[in-house]
């Protein structure tokens, strides 16, 4: 009887264990929440994983004691692993399809761009388009059912990974909850796991296999165009004339000690049209906010590094403009400025406080 070493039979049942006890989590707390306490979800889950872990054990076991088949047990548990991956990932596309994914609330999609976190931002920059959103859906099934045939297996594996990876990236650097971006790296693992299976055709393929049609440059050419291709890009942007032309400026700042006329003005609700944010922006844009991002002068700005002087020119609303011209100084405080100038008939003083970019 042939043997498997006991290394393959804990690698396989620990992955079979984590992947069907994520999947068993995720669909139960979908589906039967409302027949099922949260501690009984959890409960059941741990206990497959625990079975799982347990079972290679047993299965060494009687391995010793001549009783079983291991290497069909062990590819009965890598299918086990293909078909929970399938089921997975083509009901996470069905769900697209059925809108119970990527949903946003309809009140927060009013809200301003940067009040919004993460997650809620990445579901409503994908819900944008529905059309795209059942691409992604039927990108996830087809890649799914293509792991039901032996055949296809391979082909569905591949497909996987840039799905799963683009899954991994969105969760990790968009801030989603940590269970869901473990349940991609689970998810994955298992991908990888079954793509090790086929390590020998692969390394054939991609490294020892001969190109199909040899090309006609010689040697010294080749070398020519490789390089061209990988400088000729980073030339250009070397070259290139940047949209930021004062980046020591460019970015939000919140205005406080404001005087109007030499009187402090607070704005003490949201009604109030006190000025309340400046934006320095690309291409010289300013723009001066009045405690309302609907209430806004957008311009572009000049700035004399000589003197310390910065004007405006107005170019919203389309008929304003009324003059607004100042000396911009640093502060005490790196990335905050001081303003003393007029706009219009009236003197203007502030301070502009830098605020970080929302991550």
């Amino acid at each position: 009887m042939e043997h498997v070493k006991f290394s393959r039979k804990l690698l396989v049942c620990l992955l079979a264990g984590l992947i069907i006890a994520a999947v068993l989590r995720r669909v139960m707390a979908r589906y039967f929440i409302t027949l099922m306490p949260v501690t009984g979800v959890w409960g059941l889950s741990l206990l497959c994983l625990l079975v799982f872990w347990v079972y290679p054990f047993v299965w060494h076991w009687q391995e010793k004691r001549g009783k079983g088949n291991s290497p069909a047990r062990l590819l009965c548990l890598q299918s086990l692993i293909a078909y929970t991956l399938a089921f997975d990932l083509a009901s996470f596309g069905w769900q697209k399809i059925f809108h119970l994914q990527m949903v946003v609330p309809l009140g927060i999609l009013d809200l301003p761009f940067n009040s919004l976190d993460g997650e809620t931002l990445t579901w409503a920059y994908f819900r944008r388009s529905y059309p795209f959103t059942v691409t992604i859906a039927i990108s996830q099934m087809v890649s799914a059912y293509l792991l039901l045939w032996p055949r296809t297996r391979l082909l569905g594996l591949i497909c996987m990974i840039p799905i799963l990876l683009n899954i991994i990236f969105i969760d990790f650097f968009y801030h989603l909850p940590v269970g869901v971006l473990l349940h991609a790296i689970i998810l994955m693992s298992g991908v990888i796991y079954l793509l090790m299976q086929y390590r020998t055709s692969l390394v054939h393929f991609f490294f020892r296999t001969l190109p199909a049609a040899a090309t006609t440059f010689n040697r010294p050419t080749m070398y020519l165009l490789r390089a061209a291709v990988i400088l000729i890009p980073l030339v250009l942007l070397a070259t290139y004339n940047y949209p930021d032309k004062h980046p020591q400026f460019t970015g939000k700042y919140m205005v406080s000690h404001l005087t109007v006329n030499g009187r402090p003005v607070v704005a003490h609700s949201t009604k109030d049209s006190v000025l309340t944010s400046v934006y320095m922006d690309w291409q010289d844009d300013f723009v001066l906010e009045f405690n309302n991002y609907n209430n806004r002068y957008i311009g572009t700005y000049s700035y004399a590094p000589e003197t310390d002087s910065l004007h405006v020119q107005w170019r919203y609303p389309a008929a304003f403009n009324m003059p607004f011209s100042g000396s911009l100084k640093k502060t005490d405080k790196r990335g905050d400025y001081s303003f003393i100038g007029y706009m219009g008939t009236d003197t203007l003083e502030m301070r502009l406080e830098r605020l970080p970019e929302p991550r």
